[in-house]
Formats: structure tokens, sequence, C-alpha cells
């Protein structure tokens, strides 16, 4: 029996560190059950709750590059690696981007070296190297779109076994690999090119594996896995580096996978190159509206402008100029800004910004300021900003000047995410099925399910794995206060009726005192002169 533990992805264009679960390794049970052989599944939070690895062969799949801060299911890291390598006693083949890469250490440092702690590397895709192993075949290579095809379908059963299953679980789905601008290298920092010509899945390949994992119970799906979802089917790959975007291409990828996931809960996607949209505006304008029609609320398109410095642009080979960026946010705003029934606009943008690169000078800051000043001035919105520090892969270490660096986050916090979010999610909005995930102190924190949810805090202590609505009382940089919506007034604890507007501490200890309340008139009478129930009546519920 093989093992297959799973030490969480990160990757430019894959996630699957939890609540996501990354097609790798489902593609690598598919290609275990495919062989004859049976699989186990086990998530590395799983062995340090004490699950022991089986079998005789171990499959570590991990690829944490990209620079993150993760609510909860932090990725392998070298020490857990080394402990769990040394301590099994059969065959350890390391497979993911680590496996080629290294281990990320966070922005701004060189990945960690791993290869000599295992048996084998998979430097090419790990489902294909295990499949050849099984029959005593050692080599790298590429799957095929036929193994494709049939692993991806075979290995739907793993979900089965994450503990994030059936719910908040969201599944990564790639619907093609490398990038278009692979012809000139691609961004300098980027791993994606290195891919070479982009490899195009079929319609009919990607609704089988959402078929099969909805099957399975899978209800959350994200279009994820892809350099840009726009480019998916496009004109002109390998022969430019801005596709021709095919929209009936994209219509028929998304109402087929309506049709055989009738009830589905999330269809998101990701990434996009504010290139090909501003090159193709019309074209982007349909599949937008696409996007937002069969999608559900609350998606997000990663920009990757990475800077507004041309300077930097140029060195770096980048996606796209300040002007292209700006048209995308543009178009996708204009279909995309309205309301959604999850309380989030249906679908914005968000944008990446990152340092470590070439060319950088102190003015790069200043100009990537001004950018997103103009963005704000235009009237669009951002979903998220987020701002890294580039894992040296392909190029060497560049030092970030810290005081720059942080004092930059701390303006575009001050000056734009939260500015942007209490437009987004005004005080008042109800965020519908917020799943509440940890408990810190006193404090409860939840998400909804999909790309880049928001971080709801509820400020008291509440039963974690359960969905909530939760309404809006004040915003953070990139997360938002809030109390669970309706509130039950005969059962809330004095903690989150305290919090109710107007009410704090003395007032909700009365209310306890003298509840339970049938009426608004009741909890009025309850309560002093100078209170007025108006102020929290569509806050609260009796029942």
């Amino acid at each position: 029996m093989i093992t297959i533990l799973d030490g969480y992805t990160d990757e430019p264009a894959c996630l699957g560190v939890p609540p996501y679960i990354a097609p790798s390794v489902r593609y690598a049970g598919g290609a275990i059950a495919s062989a004859g052989h049976q699989w186990q599944y086990r998530t590395i939070d799983q062995w340090r709750s004490g699950a022991s690895i089986d079998g005789d062969t171990l499959l570590v799949i991990a690829g944490a590059l990209v620079p993150g801060r993760y609510l909860r299911g932090m990725p392998i890291s070298y020490n857990e690696l080394k402990k769990i390598a040394e301590s099994f006693s059969g065959t350890v083949i390391l497979g993911g981007a680590s496996a080629r890469y290294g281990l990320g250490r966070g922005g701004g440092k060189t990945a960690r070296a791993v290869t000599s702690l295992v048996d084998y590397a998979a430097s090419g895709d790990v489902d294909a190297f295990i499949y050849d192993f099984l029959y005593a075949d050692v080599r790298q290579r590429q799957r095929t779109l036929r193994e494709w095809r049939e692993w991806s379908a075979a290995g739907s059963q793993v979900v089965t076994h994450h503990p994030d299953f059936p719910q908040p679980l969201v599944a990564e789905i790639e619907t093609f690999r490398g990038c278009p601008r692979y012809i000139t290298g691609g961004c300098s920092f980027c791993m994606e090119p290195e891919i070479g010509k982009p490899t195009m899945r079929e319609v009919e390949d990607i609704v089988a594996e959402v078929q099969a994992l909805y099957q399975c119970g899978v209800r959350n799906f994200r279009l994820g896995g892809q350099s840009c979802f726009y480019s998916y089917g496009a004109h002109g790959m390998g022969r430019t580096e801005v596709p021709e975007p095919d929209v009936g291409t994209i219509k028929k990828l998304l109402t087929s996978i309506r049709q055989v996931a009738p009830q589905l809960h999330v269809l998101h996607t990701d990434n996009a190159n504010p290139a090909v949209l501003s090159e193709f505006p019309e074209k982007a304008r349909e599949i937008t509206e696409l996007i937002v029609a069969y999608c559900t609320a609350g998606n997000t398109a990663a920009l990757g402008m990475e800077t507004a410095d041309e300077r930097v642009i140029e060195e770096n080979n980048l996606n796209a100029t300040p002007e292209q960026t700006l048209k995308a946010i543009e178009i996708i705003n204009e279909k995309g800004k309205r309301g959604g029934r999850n309380g989030l606009p249906v679908f914005l943008p968000g944008l990446n910004i990152l340092y470590g690169l070439p060319g950088e000078s102190t003015a790069t800051y200043a100009k990537n300021l001004k950018f997103l000043h103009s963005v704000k001035e235009a009237g669009w919105w951002l979903r998220r900003v987020n701002i890294r520090q580039v894992v040296a892969i392909r190029l060497p270490r560049i030092p970030v000047n810290p005081h720059l660096f942080y004092k930059f986050k701390k303006t575009v916090n001050e000056q734009i995410n939260r500015p942007f979010l209490q437009k987004i999610v005004p005080c008042g909005t109800v965020l519908r099925d917020v799943f509440l995930e940890i408990n810190r102190g006193n404090t409860t924190f939840g998400r909804q399910s999909g790309s880049y949810p928001l971080l709801v805090c509820l400020p008291y202590k509440k039963p974690l794995r359960t969905w909530t609505d939760v309404k809006i009382l004040d915003h953070g940089y990139r997360s938002v206060t809030g109390i669970e919506y309706p509130l039950n007034i005969n059962k809330a604890s004095l903690d989150a009726l305290s919090q109710l507007p107007t009410v704090g501490l003395k007032r909700a200890a009365r209310i306890i005192q003298h509840r339970p309340f049938g009426t608004t008139e009741e909890v009025q009478k309850a309560l002093d002169e100078q209170f007025d129930i108006q102020d929290v009546a569509s806050w609260i519920s009796f029942s």
C-alpha cells in the first residue's frame, strides 16, 4: 500500500492548503489505483495530530512556494519532512514543486533543498512518477492527456478522506498547465513558464472530473489551476504572449459544469492576465458576463500586475503595464461589482504586488501607491491587494528594505484595503454561510468558502465547524468583525449580546436577567430610557 501524505501546495497556479485540496494529490490517487494498488491519504495536519503513516511506500506531495499566511493548515516544514522520512521504513518519494525547487520559507527567502531527505524526487509529474514506479520504471516525465483524463476522475475518492470533507472543502481544478508567455520566458520570478508550451485540457475532461468529485460529495469548486482563466482555450497559444480568448469554449465549460453539478455551493475562478483583458476588451467583457452568470458570488480574479514601475516591468518581463491593469480592473468591475447572494459582490479583481525584483528603487513604492490611488479615484473596487516578497526560485535573492516594505504595507492597509472593504461590505451587510474554523482566546474566526475568502471575526467564543450568517459591525485591513445574524436574544451569551449596537456589557447583563423575551417592546421595557430598541431590532431574533 502507498500512503499519500499531503504536505499542502501553494503555487502561482494552484492552491492546496485547507480548505482547498490540490489536484496533484487526487491525480496521484488515481494513478496508484490505475496501477492496481491501494492508497491511503493523510494530510500533514492529521500526522501532527498522531495519525499513522502505513504501507511500504510513502509519497509526500508538497509545494508551498507562494508566500502566504494561513488561518490553519500550515504546509509541511523541513524538520517535519526530515522526521517523517527518517522514521518511515519503506521507500520515500517526494513530489510537487518542492521536489524541483525545495520547500518555501516565506517571501524574500530562498527555498530550502530537500531532495537529500528522500529516496526519490519526482521532478516531473508526481502522478506519472508513481505510476511508472509501481511498474518498476523510474523516470521523470509529464502525464499524457489520456492519463490526465483518467487519473483525475479515478482519484476523486481521495477527497472523502480529507478532514474538511464534505464542507468546507474546495476542490482545486486545473483547466490548463503552463503559461502562454513561455515563448519569451515569462515573468522572471515565476515557475509556470518553465513547464513549457501550455497543455490545454478538453472541456469534456474537466467536466468529467467535476462530475466525479460532485458524485463523491464535493460541492465547492475553484477553477484556479491556470495562469489566466480568460486564456483557457485561447487562440494563438505558443505563437503570442497574449492569446485571443475563446468565449465559446469558456461558455461551454461553465454551462457544462453547472449541468453536472446542479447543486454546487461554490464555483469560483482565479488568475487573470491583465494584458489579455486589455488587448481583447469586448471578448473579456463577454467572458466576465459568463463568469457572473454561471459562477457564484464572492468570486475573485487575481491580477498579476506585480508592480507599476515601468523599469521593473521591463527588467523582469512582467505581464502587464499599469494602463493595461487599470483597464482589466474596469472591465471586471463593470459587470461584477453588484451584490451577490452571499453578501459579497459577485466578481471583483484582486491585485498582486511583488517586491524583491531586479530594478526596484525607492520610487517603486511611490509608483505602486499612486497606481492604487488611481484605481480608488476611478471608482473601481479591488477585493484585496496582496503584497508579498518574491521567493527566490529563478532569481537570485534581492534584499528588500524592511522599513520601506512594511511602511508601504501599512499605508496600503490604511489608505486602500480598509476603505475598499468598507465600500464592498459596509456595516450592516449580512455575510451568508460563514464556516467557523478556529478559536483564539475569546474570539472565533471563520470564512466563507471560495477564492480569497474574507476573514470574519466574532468577538466571542462559539462552537467550531458550524455555519452561521454574520452581520458586519466593523472593518479591519483584511477582515471584518460581526455577530451572528439574527442573534437569538434569548440564548446568546453575555459577550455576544454586548456587541449589539448601543448595548454594551451593562445592558447585556440586564437582557440576560430579564429574558426570555417575545417582542421588541418587552426588550425596550427591560432596559433604560436612553436605549432605543430600533438600534438593534434588525439584528435580533427571539427563537
